[in-house]
């Protein structure tokens, strides 16, 4: 891995060389010549390459809708935590930090909840002091996301200021929007001094607080009347029964003539 220190810095293929831009700085390495791949190589590669596009759907869905800053390392930890959670359900992100020194625990002690519909509660607490802050803006984002076809169905934000002065008895805040696909919950907490907002990465937060997936649609089940008796297709009628039994019986029909 070498660093590129001259005035035209590039990435992406050139040649043998390719050249990629880590924590604002720009490095080049080699193509290797053969890559052997394993099946296990295989399965994390695949992986790799879906995490890879969710967290790239992901950021181009919240990233417009927040005011905070977001450190290099964004990528690969958003790309990390898409790895180890489930495909299916996406729970694992609970909890992810886009500001990673500071989550809104801070802010909070007591965790904000939330329920099925949506709706985003705030328990009445004690909230902690903020350095020189006077206030709080809180924002919640909700964000819709149809992974199976790549598109970002909805977004709304909803925001609030409280006054650190007075004390804080609860808040309750719609975070749904409508749309096809998984809905997420992002809660964006800042810290300001009057009008401005601090600036220290500490006093300012946004964590993924919630994901909802759509409620799987369940088969329909055959009503027991609406199931054709297969028997009643092959009853034999008294006609069929008449016939047979002179068939198999013509001895005792020639002694009745």
């Amino acid at each position: 891995m070498a660093k590129q220190t001259g005035l035209l810095r590039f990435t992406g293929k050139l040649g043998n060389i390719i050249g990629y831009r880590r924590n604002g700085n720009y490095f080049v390495r080699t193509m290797p010549e053969a890559v052997r791949q394993t099946a296990a190589t295989r399965k994390a590669s695949r992986n790799f390459g879906v995490a890879s596009r969710k967290g790239k759907l992901i950021r181009r869905a919240i990233i417009p809708q927040l005011h905070i800053h977001h450190d290099g390392s964004l990528v690969n930890r958003l790309n990390k935590a898409l790895i180890q959670t489930s495909s299916d359900s996406l729970r694992g992100l609970e909890g992810f930090r886009v500001n990673r020194y500071t989550g809104t625990e801070q802010f909070f002690p007591h965790p904000p909840v939330v329920s099925k519909q949506g709706q985003l509660k705030i328990s009445a607490q004690s909230l902690p002091p903020q350095g020189e802050a006077s206030h709080l803006e809180v924002t919640v984002t909700a964000v819709r996301i149809c992974f199976p076809e790549r598109r970002i169905t909805g977004r709304s934000s909803t925001t609030v200021m409280l006054d650190l002065h007075e004390p804080f008895n609860g808040l309750e805040l719609e975070a749904n929007t409508p749309g096809k696909g998984t809905l997420l919950i992002i809660l964006q907490v800042r810290s300001f001094n009057g009008t401005i907002a601090t600036g220290n990465r500490r006093f300012f937060a946004a964590d993924i607080i919630a994901v909802l997936t759509p409620a799987a649609t369940k088969p329909k089940r055959l009503k027991a009347n609406s199931i054709p008796d297969v028997r009643k297709r092959w009853s034999l009628q008294p006609e069929s029964i008449s016939i047979s039994s002179r068939l198999l019986h013509p001895a005792s029909q020639l002694q009745r003539e």
